[in-house]
């Protein structure tokens, strides 16, 4: 095990170090006074607006949150403060550690066991995903009509986890269920891990209207977040048109799938941001002034929000002590 740590720290280093230059780039393209400017120079009524919409998307979570599960396992009202703490351990965690924070809070609000709460993850990320294609592609539509083809193939193709995900964990449960005779005790604790991981997937597909629904709810809460990053330029000064908009934040949202993350998504997220824009004919330094000033505003909501919902949370609801 300390080998294998060994092996996958310098590629932790490795992708700091480039996101680290990714943010020093977009500085120095979009200019530190410029980014400086666009943070302080903010209309308070937009801002407001931007930050109801942060919250418009939190509650949408908490509901796909809630859809996922079992009926009665965690109401909405609960699972909104649950999705806000667990997305801002997801943005201010590194290398992505902070995803795991989910699981454990399912376990510690509702008693959920920790493989059935990386079901519940893997679920809700293979909906994130499959609605960010789709919107990527609706907007590509609108802007291109087909004319951009392998664009809108290429956004249409985030659809295909919705396959690929449940098919890939069935396909190791059966693997790992042929084999697991001949392993010792530990072998047996991981494999039973992937049978719960497993049957949390089958949980969720044996409710398909409630599968539909938060499906429908994870639409909603990425056109919540279309509408704070409009919202955000607006305070800025920037009403720049919607499916632009969408366009640009699409492409960064889908930049952050890159393996480089020091805290917080910076320099991926900017990066896809000022591509995006530049391409759309936005000059590079405010392509990337505004790429890097909408961030941190968005990262202040989620903040904020993620230090409410958790002093909401309260104390723990479910029994902790099962087994994970």
């Amino acid at each position: 095990m300390k080998e294998k740590q060994e092996r996958l720290n310098p590629m932790r280093l490795i992708g700091a170090v480039a996101a680290a230059a990714l943010v020093v780039l977009t500085l120095w393209v979009g200019g530190a006074d410029r980014v400086w400017s666009l943070l302080t120079s903010v209309r308070p009524f937009e801002l407001a607006v931007a930050a109801s919409a942060a919250a418009g998307s939190l509650v949408m979570r908490g509901l796909r949150l809630s859809l996922l599960l079992p009926p009665g396992v965690l109401k909405p009202l609960r699972a909104v403060p649950v999705a806000a703490v667990a997305q801002a351990a997801a943005l201010f965690v590194p290398a992505r550690v902070g995803e795991l924070a989910l699981p454990w809070l399912l376990r510690r609000d509702s008693g959920r066991d920790g493989a059935a709460g990386i079901a519940t993850l893997l679920a809700a990320r293979t909906l994130d995903t499959a609605a960010l294609g789709a919107w990527a592609g609706a907007a590509i539509i609108f802007r291109h009509g087909l004319n951009a083809p392998l664009a809108l193939a290429a956004a249409l193709g985030l659809l295909l986890p919705l396959v690929l995900v449940p098919m890939t964990v069935t396909t190791i449960d059966a693997f790992v269920c042929r084999r697991e005779s001949a392993w010792g005790e530990k072998g047996a604790l991981w494999a039973n891990r992937v049978h719960r991981i497993r049957e949390g997937l089958d949980e969720a597909r044996r409710s398909p209207g409630r599968l539909i629904g938060a499906g429908l709810a994870c639409l909603t809460s990425w056109a919540f977040q279309w509408t704070l990053a409009w919202w955000l330029l607006a305070a800025m000064g920037f009403r720049w048109p919607i499916w632009d908009v969408v366009t640009g934040s699409a492409v960064a949202s889908l930049s952050n799938l890159l393996p480089f993350n020091l805290v917080a998504n910076f320099g991926t997220l900017e990066a896809g941001w000022t591509a995006a824009f530049a391409a759309m004919g936005v000059p590079l330094n405010l392509a990337a002034a505004t790429g890097l000033a909408t961030h941190i505003w968005a990262l202040i909501f989620a903040a904020v929000f993620g230090a409410l919902a958790w002093f909401t949370l309260g104390r723990k609801k479910g029994d902790h002590r099962k087994p994970i």
